[in-house]
């Protein structure tokens, strides 16, 4: 009312190039967005013994890696995941980065990188290629909601408008929200995406998980999808759903005429994960 003008702080709109690594952790380096053309062509740089970062904020001894040598993130530009309906100041912004060795090459700690790999080789061995969803659940810490009923309306509707808010900020963001129900845990929630190929699939989980905390922190709360939050309460689960899809496009897991309508190779399937499990613990703990 006194005619002075109102000045805003200056910002430069960041976008975080980033890995999710053993731990669960995702974790990059953001560069100005004006910047990223630039920086897609030779990545940010990167260490090894960032591998070594346990979820506990240490790292883990002895480091097999040191703490020498170098490596770059590069983003792929595919992956990008942007949002400005947080309610943050800036928008969220991330692309999906792996982690190459300085002459481009692969390098084995990436886990997106091992990712791709397992998929070339289902196509190339089998003929196939896998179709994905996850749905993840996760509890808000904090907040102090009343109590209320398991699935219920009221459940849902007591953190309103988190509901909301993340769908909308989800499918900004373009990973296709499908679901949001209020789970059986106490302050436990449920966020389910559309099918899509089984990279993107895993892309969306991250994103999901880091738009979910965003939007959760902007409130002052904290959304945890830890296993366990409580020794004596509900955990979170993931589920991971799956389908196998013939170069003709038709779906290879199914067969009306085998026990339990589940084709032979998707039985095959299954019991190479449970003949397997205790080596994947390395890769799911």
């Amino acid at each position: 009312g006194n005619g002075e003008s109102r000045m805003t702080t200056p910002v430069e709109p960041l976008v975080a190039v980033v890995t999710t690594d053993l731990a669960a952790v995702t974790r990059g380096r953001s560069v100005a967005e004006r910047r990223l053309e630039k920086v897609a062509a030779t990545g940010v740089g990167w260490l090894h013994a960032n591998l070594s970062m346990t979820p506990f904020n240490s790292i883990v001894s002895p480091n097999p890696w040191g703490s020498s040598g170098d490596l770059r993130l590069v983003p792929d530009l595919g992956a990008r995941y942007r949002t400005a309906l947080t309610g943050s100041d800036t928008p969220f912004d991330v692309i999906m980065g792996n982690i190459v060795e300085l002459d481009g090459t692969p390098w084995l700690g990436c886990t997106r990188t091992m990712l791709a790999e397992a998929l070339a080789d289902l196509e190339a061995q089998t003929g196939l290629t896998m179709t994905a969803a996850f749905e993840q659940e996760f509890q808000i810490v904090g907040a102090g909601f009343v109590p209320a009923h398991s699935f219920s309306l009221a459940a849902l509707r007591r953190a309103d408008p988190f509901g909301p808010t993340l769908m909308a900020a989800l499918e900004e963001a373009g990973v296709a929200p499908e679901v949001i129900i209020a789970e059986f845990g106490a302050e436990q929630f449920e966020v389910t995406h559309a099918p899509s190929d089984a990279l993107a699939a895993a892309d969306r989980a991250v994103a999901i998980r880091e738009i979910t905390r965003e939007v959760a922190r902007l409130k002052g709360w904290r959304a945890s999808f830890a296993p366990k939050t409580a020794v004596a309460g509900v955990g979170n689960g993931v589920h991971v759903h799956l389908s196998f899809v013939t170069k003709q496009g038709k779906p290879a897991a199914y067969d009306a005429k085998a026990p339990g309508r589940v084709s032979a190779l998707a039985g095959a399937f299954a019991a190479g994960v449970v003949r397997h499990l205790p080596a994947r613990v390395a890769l799911t703990a």
